[in-house]
């Protein structure tokens, strides 16, 4: 008999040996059906099986269309919500595959030319549908992990703007002993550092689900939000010396609140990884076409293995700086980079034993597409 027929003939059988190895898994804690998980194996089956028929005029399972791709995907899908982990959806394939050429093979007996094909096509059709399988699951647990970062971050702007409108309620308050009054500063201090990490963790996730970081285009000055991002990062850091040099004329049109955002970025991961007792240099300038802003520290270099990933989402290297002890979502410089090419602009860095220096490029007036 031909395995497409053999399939065919016997899906009950197949079904009831998978719901045998199934309840090894443990279904009672799935939000699927036994019944909707065994629809699912039953058309992926039916579907391999005419799949092995239609490569019977002797195309290749991947030059032809693959229906089990297709249903592979929809199987994918229902073992993400019925809560299988992947190691658990591949042992199913495994056991699925075992089972029907045992019970194949033990029926045919000897195998011939064709019965060898068919195990070749087979394998070949259920290592496609396998693999479709693993991606579109791992992409469907990348979107549900992000959304729910996404959902957790905006849910947390409500208790900690409490808790920083709380700090700065106490710090106004005239009675409050100085000691309280420097606990209440430390409060807000922190409270600052959540809502920035809070924003970076927004901002990752909306681009990490497709949608770009939307900009507030107006014609702005670069010194101007320059100086904003020192006041900001000043506050955080004022023991630490920061120079500002601007050259030429700075006015463009852009999104002030993202630069100031992606300029703060840049300043925070020099002091992060710069010597404490050297300054960070911000220089910005007029270049061809738009406006160039450097941002230096003097430190030691990134290592060359990790300059090509170093605007990668949660990538932290060593800190050399005075905040080597403070741990952040290694998003910063992620987020810097989406800003710079939501205002289709570039960002780049150069590293050397004489420091390393974050180059932005901004058009003068970027038009979203």
């Amino acid at each position: 008999m031909r395995l497409a027929d053999f399939i065919d003939a016997n899906l009950d059988l197949l079904l009831s040996d998978w719901r045998n190895f199934a309840r090894q898994l443990d279904l009672r804690r799935s939000a699927v059906s036994e019944h909707a998980l065994q629809t699912s194996a039953r058309s992926l089956l039916r579907q391999l099986a005419a799949d092995l028929r239609a490569g019977s005029d002797g195309s290749a399972p991947g030059e032809r269309p693959a229906g089990a791709i297709r249903q592979a995907h929809v199987h994918a899908r229902n073992r993400l919500r019925a809560g299988f982990t992947l190691t658990e959806m591949v042992s199913e394939f495994c056991a699925l595959r075992a089972n029907i050429l045992e019970r194949w093979v033990r029926e045919t007996g000897e195998m011939g030319a064709e019965a060898c094909d068919d195990l070749v096509r087979f394998n070949q059709a259920l290592d496609q549908a396998l693999r479709e399988s693993i991606s579109r699951y791992s992409a469907g647990l990348e979107r549900a992990r992000d959304l729910f970062v996404g959902i957790l971050a905006h849910d947390l702007r409500t208790p900690l703007g409490a808790i920083a409108m709380s700090a700065q309620a106490l710090m106004l308050a005239d009675e409050l002993p100085d000691r309280c009054r420097e606990a209440a500063t430390r409060i807000g201090h922190s409270g600052s550092r959540m809502q920035r990490m809070i924003d970076d963790l927004l901002d990752f996730t909306r681009t990490r689900l497709g949608s770009p970081l939307p900009l507030a285009l107006s014609r702005s000055d670069l010194e101007d939000i320059c100086a904003r991002a020192l006041d900001e990062i000043r506050a955080v850091h004022p023991e630490q010396t920061f120079v500002l040099e601007c050259q030429g004329r700075l006015a463009g049109r852009w999104d002030a609140n993202r630069l100031a955002q992606l300029l703060a970025n840049l300043l925070g991961n020099a002091v992060q990884h710069g010597y404490a007792d050297r300054p960070v240099a911000l220089r910005v300038r007029r270049g061809e076409d738009g406006v160039i802003a450097e941002v230096h520290n003097h430190g030691a270099p990134i290592p060359p293995h990790m300059r090509h990933q170093i605007f990668d989402p949660l990538m932290r290297g060593p800190r050399h700086g005075i905040e080597r002890r403070r741990a952040g979502l290694g998003l910063g410089l992620y987020i810097a980079r989406q800003i710079a090419v939501a205002h289709q602009g570039t960002l780049t860095v150069a590293s050397s034993e004489s420091g390393t220096t974050f180059t932005l490029w901004l058009p003068d007036d970027p038009s979203p597409d």
